[in-house]
């Protein structure tokens, strides 16, 4: 009844704040279900948007590491030199053009008249600077094994840049246009500030320049030396709210314009509260379990391995935790694969007999406490899943319990909770990448690769018959799902809430940005 209350209070504030008008820009057409107005209103100009994030990225400088938090962030910031566009086309951004000169060779031409935030030119000093350094070991790992074929970059002139590869890569354009890649950094800069405060007073070529730094909120401000067209916004603030009731709260009353993470839970509170909405959309992004594999425990245990997989009722998560975007994926691979998409894999099965009989014969012996370690609300609805997942293992006979800790660390000895998002549309960009050579797992002492799930990478990287990268797709999931150094949950979603006034492209959102670029947001009167 309290709560109640307190909602039909908030309700009420916000009604009536809504009658007072907007501060930021106002509508008075509603966002349809993909976000953007459903009314046909002149455009009214945006002056500040508030964005509330459920999460901070751990550092600003873009070739350190990128997740989920950062990536929402470092998009509106910096450019990288090749792009995906909204048709999955790669195109330039910082390249104005690029040329093979034979399987191992790429020519790259620059924009001209592109500049950083502090004015400098963007040359090819700094496009060398950027990919040297992270071939150079700078970083946590997820943006240098992106690159696993780059073996160096060489200047040709003041705007064309050489890459060579140590071999055939039929991938490589993708890799360049990912927006999980390479963010080109100015070179005098950095070297000047040093890599420390580089992370907390970061320089790009966005159309968005980072002014205010705190741990509580980012201010970026648009950019007027910015090489493209300009962005609707005059400011965006990036407000941190950890808490979700905080985040809907400070919608509610006017706080904020858009939130992330909105819980299932919540979502019926927010699409009922007047000038509010609920937008939606899937994402290329799985979440899954690691494995420890290589520590005296029972997860060494291939068969226990396997039982813990087959026991989790996936659908059942789905359809409890998540809304309409959600899916459980036929193994760890997206539709958006186009022909290396394999419609026809089985997939991982649920057999609770069949893994109490996987448990018995691991010699499992019902004492030993399987902890399940990640973060307390980083991941959307993961402290529910794996609270349910501990159940679904007692089910089997396992022992298991929640542990959460302060920060991401590979310091676990049983099962840790991580995602998996396709940096590009192919299984070399999730599931390999992931788990492939140079990945956190393999490098942090998780899990060997077998020669089986080395072979099928080599295959994707290097062969051009789409059989052949066809059979090897196969293979790769296959030996992930029987020797599960890991497991797959499920593809998920993204929910946010947005008040009214605001026509937004969730285009780009199911890469896990938040975009906000020209033609990516506006308001309406």
């Amino acid at each position: 009844m309290k709560k109640k209350k307190w909602l039909a209070f908030l309700i009420s504030v916000v009604m009536l704040l809504s009658s007072c008008g907007s501060t930021s820009a106002s509508s008075q057409s509603a966002p349809a279900s993909d976000g953007s107005s459903t009314g046909t209103a002149e455009p009214a100009q945006l002056d500040t948007l508030k964005i509330g994030l459920a999460a901070f990225p751990t550092t600003l400088d873009p070739n350190y590491g990128i997740g989920i938090a950062s990536i929402k962030v470092f998009y509106n910031m910096f450019d990288t030199l090749l792009f995906t566009d909204k048709e999955g086309n790669i195109t330039g951004q910082l390249a104005e053009s690029w040329e093979w000169l034979d399987d191992t060779t790429l020519n790259i031409k620059l924009r001209p008249n592109v500049t950083f935030h502090n004015g400098e030119a963007c040359t090819a000093e700094d496009v060398k600077f950027t990919f040297d350094r992270i071939l150079n070991g700078y970083g946590d790992g997820t943006i240098s094994v992106l690159y696993e074929t780059l073996e160096s970059v060489d200047i040709i002139d003041d705007l064309t840049l050489q890459f060579h590869l140590s071999s055939p890569d039929a991938a490589f354009e993708d890799r360049l246009g990912s927006i999980w890649g390479a963010s080109i950094i100015p070179k005098d800069y950095t070297t000047e500030v040093g890599d420390e405060a580089f992370a907390t007073a970061p320089i790009g070529t966005g159309p968005y320049k980072m002014v205010s730094y705190s741990p509580e909120k980012y201010v970026l401000e648009r950019y007027d030396g910015f090489w493209g067209e300009a962005p609707e916004a005059r400011e965006i603030q990036f407000i941190l709210y950890p808490e979700p009731s905080a985040r809907v709260t400070a919608l509610m009353t006017g706080e904020v314009d858009i939130i992330n993470d909105v819980g299932t839970d919540m979502r019926d509170t927010v699409d009922q509260t007047p000038g509010l909405n609920v937008v939606g959309t899937g994402i290329k992004n799985i979440h899954i379990y690691v494995f420890q594999t290589q520590k005296d425990n029972i997860m060494s245990n291939e068969k226990f391995r396997q039982a813990v997989t087959i026991a989790i009722n996936r659908q059942m998560l789905v359809d409890s935790l998540w809304t309409d975007y959600a899916t459980v994926p036929n193994g760890h691979q997206f539709t958006s694969y186009g022909d290396l998409y394999l419609e026809d894999y089985p997939g991982i099965e649920y057999d609770l007999e069949k893994a109490r009989q996987l448990v018995q014969e691991s010699g499992y012996d019902g004492n030993e406490v399987i902890k399940i370690q990640f973060k307390q609300g980083y991941y959307t609805n993961g402290d529910q899943a794996a609270q349910a997942i501990c159940s679904m293992l007692g089910e089997i006979g396992v022992k298991a319990q929640v542990e959460y800790e302060d920060s991401f660390s590979w310091e676990f000895d049983y099962i840790h909770a991580w995602s998996s998002a396709s940096r590009f549309d192919n299984p070399l960009g999730a599931l390999w990448l992931l788990f492939g050579p140079g990945s956190n797992p393999v490098t942090q002492g998780c899990w060997t690769p077998t020669e089986e799930f080395l072979a099928a990478g080599d295959t994707l990287i290097h062969s051009s018959d789409l059989q052949q990268q066809q059979q090897a797709a196969w293979k790769l999931m296959e030996v992930f799902d029987t020797y599960c150094p890991g497991t797959y949950l499920y593809q998920a979603e993204d929910l946010y809430g947005i008040r009214d006034g605001l026509q937004w492209d969730l285009t780009y959102c199911e890469n896990q940005i938040m975009p906000f670029r020209a033609g990516d947001i506006r308001a309406t009167s």
